[in-house]
This record gives structure tokens, C-alpha cells and sequence, in this order.
């Protein structure tokens, strides 16, 4: 399991400081290994800054990340690359995740070589998980700036899912893509879900996608986690007002 324990994140801003932003808020929240949770909130409700202290992208101002039962929040450097194989995180905009100057190629051979796949591995690995999400290696050898959104986040997936997390962190991951772009590469994480086991924290501001996807939905606002539940549950009888605003302004 996942865990993200009383986190608050600040952020100090402006002459030596003296500005303080709170981000996030004594923010608790778990993520069990095959199983979507669902975190939503209006823009600027701290969603994605804990998605990033999830994966330690940041570090938390206070409180605890714990991972299979024990206490990551200020893990030893050379423990960090065991961790980041097992929680990743796939971004809004998957543009960011490559280099501009490799091709997809270059990138995806990049996280092989990162996690010891033996060269002799490395083309038939490839092959199986460019199947697995539909990655058109006649592309491959493109830059990014070359093809499109949908297969870049393709060339993303095929990097991050040579890693074989435990966890992945899903900040807004289709919400660029085309309709039939997004519907394929919310099914594949689902099955990836289901059928590998892996845990998925799906960041969204999209109720519907939600819905269909996530087994449990946490609420946030102003940084505070307001309810958490099942997902069901959650759409039809919601507890607080402010997912009941959230539920009107989605219709």
C-alpha cells in the first residue's frame, strides 16, 4: 500500500520568503496495490502537488510517505532508485517526460538501460509492450515534436511500464488527447490495473472519466482532503457540499 499520511506542503514566495502559500493540508490518503483512487477538487486545490509529494517529486513540508509498510519520507539516496522503479508517475503533458533532442526510441532505451535490461532483452521487451499500448514502432525513430500527443503518452507508457511499478501516479493523464485516444488509454490502465496488480493515484478534474475508472474518490479543496469513499457511492450520495457543486457544474 500507498500511504500519504498528514501531509501538508507550503510554499514561501516573494522577499526572503516571507509569503507562505499552503498547498496542501494535513492531506491523508492511501492507495492499495490494484486499485484506482480517484482525487478531484477545482484547479489550484493542491490535487496534482500531492500527487508529486506521492511520487517525491517533493518533498512534504510535514507528514509521512510510506510505501509497503515502511517510512520513505526521508529515504536514504541510495534507496531512491528502488523506489522510483516502483511508483511512477505519468504527467498532463507527456511532451515533458522526453528529451526534445532523442527520439522516442532513444528515450524509451534510456529507461531500459536505467533499469539493467540486458541489451539482448531489450528488443523483444520493446516489442511486447509497444503491442500492450499500441505504439506504432514505425514512429519510433521520430522526435517528439514529430508525431503526436496520443503517441507520444504511448512512448511514455512504454517507458514507464518497462519499470513494472507498484504504484503509478496519474496527473491529468489524457486530458490533451483526442476522444478515441483517450478512451484506448484509459482502458489499457485500467487492465494494467486489474491485471498486473498495480495501485493508480488518477489525478482529474474530469467526473466522468472518474466514474468510470476509480474504485474509490477522495475530494479536495484548498488543499484539505473533504471525503473519500466509494465511488458509487460518492456520484449518488455525496456528503459534503462541495461535491454536490462539483457533481451540479459537471452536468
Amino acid at each position: 500500500m500507498l500511504e500519504l499520511v498528514e501531509i501538508s506542503k507550503e510554499f514561501r514566495t516573494g522577499f526572503l520568503g516571507k509569503n507562505v502559500k499552503q498547498a496542501v493540508l494535513d492531506a491523508t490518503l492511501c492507495v492499495d496495490r490494484g486499485e484506482i483512487v480517484g482525487l478531484i477538487g477545482e484547479s489550484g486545490c493542491g490535487k496534482s502537488t500531492l500527487g508529486r509529494i506521492a511520487v517525491k517529486l517533493l518533498m512534504p513540508s510535514s507528514g509521512r510517505i510510506i510505501l509497503d509498510g515502511v517510512d520513505v519520507t526521508d529515504m536514504p539516496e541510495k534507496r531512491f532508485r528502488e523506489f522510483r522503479r516502483q511508483v511512477q508517475i505519468i504527467f498532463q503533458h507527456p511532451e515533458t517526460a522526453l528529451d526534445p533532442q532523442y527520439t522516442l526510441l532513444e528515450s524509451i532505451l534510456e529507461s531500459f538501460n536505467k533499469i539493467g535490461i540486458p541489451e539482448s532483452e531489450q528488443k523483444d521487451m520493446l516489442l511486447d509492450i509497444s503491442e500492450e499500448v499500441n505504439l506504432p514502432l514505425d514512429i519510433i525513430d521520430r522526435h517528439p515534436n514529430q508525431v503526436s500527443g496520443g503517441e507520444i503518452q504511448r512512448a511514455v507508457l512504454t517507458r514507464v511500464f518497462a519499470f513494472e511499478p507498484k504504484y503509478l501516479i496519474l496527473d491529468e493523464p489524457t486530458s490533451m488527447l483526442d476522444v478515441s485516444v483517450q478512451a484506448h488509454i484509459l482502458q489499457l490502465l485500467k487492465k494494467k490495473a486489474k491485471q498486473d496488480n498495480v495501485g493508480m493515484l488518477f489525478i482529474s478534474h474530469d467526473l466522468e472519466v472518474i466514474r468510470a475508472m476509480c474504485d474509490r474518490v477522495a475530494v479536495m479543496k484548498e488543499g484539505r482532503i473533504l471525503e473519500e469513499g466509494d465511488t458509487s457511492k460518492m456520484f449518488l450520495s455525496p456528503k459534503s457540499g462541495y461535491m454536490k457543486q462539483l457533481l451540479v457544474n459537471s452536468d
